[in-house]
């Protein structure tokens, strides 16, 4: 992504062109219609399970728990939410030697379900939706979270 988003947005995998890529949306029912489409693509699987380092395919076993670090590439301290969970103020979130988890995220483990990183306390602000099921560094997308929700099985409605 080349351009700078200051508002939501919504990230779902796809192919593209026999690779795989992040299509990345401003709008929650385009992405979702586009996640539809290509749910049960068997190129998409494919480039998921044999070209995507840290991804894994809609139906693989993949942890439940939303596991996010303070340092990038899945290390340092971890901070992990249950599906179904959430934390509506990070800032009461401890961390190691008196700090907090208010913009602290550096990395994100696979998790099975979608999760939504808000900008602002309360589930306010920028909203960052996760629809894929891949470990990353977010701070490429410029996400700085101060709530957190692991939406588990029961996805906001869109």
């Amino acid at each position: 992504m080349n351009a700078e988003n200051a508002g939501n947005l919504y990230v779902t995998p796809v192919a593209y062109g026999g690779d795989l890529a992040l299509a990345a949306f401003t709008d929650r029912k385009d992405m979702l219609s586009e996640a539809q489409k290509v749910i049960d693509s068997a190129e998409l699987h494919w480039l998921m399970e044999e070209r995507a380092i840290g991804c894994l395919p809609e139906g693989a076993p993949a942890p439940q728990v939303l596991d996010c670090h303070d340092v990038l590439d899945l290390r340092g301290e971890r901070l992990r939410t249950p599906p179904n969970r959430s934390w509506k103020d990070l800032s009461l979130v401890p961390r190691r030697e008196f700090l907090n988890w208010d913009n602290c995220i550096r990395s994100v483990d696979v998790c099975a379900y979608p999760y939504s990183a808000y900008s602002e306390k309360e589930f306010h602000g920028v909203e960052h939706f996760i629809n894929f099921r891949c470990g990353f560094n977010p701070t490429v997308f410029g996400i700085n979270t101060s709530s957190l929700v692991n939406w588990g099985t029961n996805p906001p409605d869109f």
